[in-house]
């Protein structure tokens, strides 16, 4: 049996490796929380402050990072449920972190952790789901493909240096 080490290097590698395949078509990976992952929260407004910084659209995915049996992702239908941390009427249950989550349809979307006072504590996440992607930001536009190539080359270069970092933070973590 893999340990949760050995399934979150795998994991990651597998994100890496998808995004890269994928290209740009394939939506964006929000590591929910960011360098903290999915944990009790250092305040109770950690994670809405975090999704503040977000445009999120269908085809992106949240990457929950956190260890199975310490926490959870549950999903609820309604804002009433969330902000009442409620067990009733889940949608979704996640239960084995880490947890892909891909966004398929537009709309409000909100995940709690269903571990003891976890969620009572901040430890939740409400988001919109927007149906258009934002568009990309106009730097420097070219008609010269080698240049737009040395550019995704770059981009992809950078996200595998910033999963192999987090994969390695995390490990020691656990």
């Amino acid at each position: 049996m893999a340990s949760n080490k050995d399934r979150l290097s795998l994991l990651l590698a597998w994100a890496v490796m998808a995004s890269l395949v994928a290209g740009s078509s394939a939506g964006i990976y929000h590591i929910v929380g960011a360098a903290k992952g999915w944990r009790m929260a250092p305040n109770r407004t950690y994670y809405a402050e975090w999704a503040r910084t977000r445009n999120i659209s269908i085809g992106d995915k949240l990457m929950f990072l956190y260890r199975s049996g310490v926490y959870n992702i549950v999903e609820v239908p309604s804002r009433q449920l969330f902000e009442a941390c409620s067990m009733r009427n889940i949608t979704n249950r996640y239960q084995n972190g880490p947890t892909i989550i891909e966004l398929t349809q537009p709309g409000q979307r909100y995940y709690f952790c269903g571990v003891g006072k976890h969620c009572e504590e901040g430890q939740k996440l409400a988001i919109n789901v927007s149906a258009v992607p934002p568009p990309p930001p106009v730097d420097n536009p070219t008609d010269d493909p080698a240049a737009d190539s040395a550019a995704m080359a770059g981009d992809a270069a950078s996200c595998c240096l910033i999963m192999l970092l987090l994969a390695s933070s995390l490990m020691l973590l656990m």
